[in-house]
């Protein structure tokens, strides 16, 4: 079966930014918690190849959720190719 783990970043910030209703931008979340763009625009467009968990903890903490909240897990139900 084919599997792929999804970050929810993206919506996560889109939740954030509607709830305070203000754009809140990459560049004030990577200096909010100490995370480069460039690691926070890998992780808003789903692009991320590797999850470091003080990344992890940092965006945990920003959006006041637990790590199982940041990903989301898609079986398609096709066999795995090996």
């Amino acid at each position: 079966m084919s599997v792929t783990v999804n970050n929810r970043f993206a919506i996560l910030l889109a939740e954030k930014r509607i709830k305070e209703r203000r754009n809140i931008s990459l560049a004030e979340v990577a200096d909010e918690i100490g995370i480069s763009r460039k690691t926070l625009y890998a992780w808003e467009n789903n692009t991320v190849t590797r999850f470091d968990v003080p990344v992890i903890d940092a965006l945990c903490q920003y959006f006041g959720v637990k790590p199982g909240d940041l990903f989301e897990y898609i079986d398609d139900g096709k066999p795995k190719k090996k």
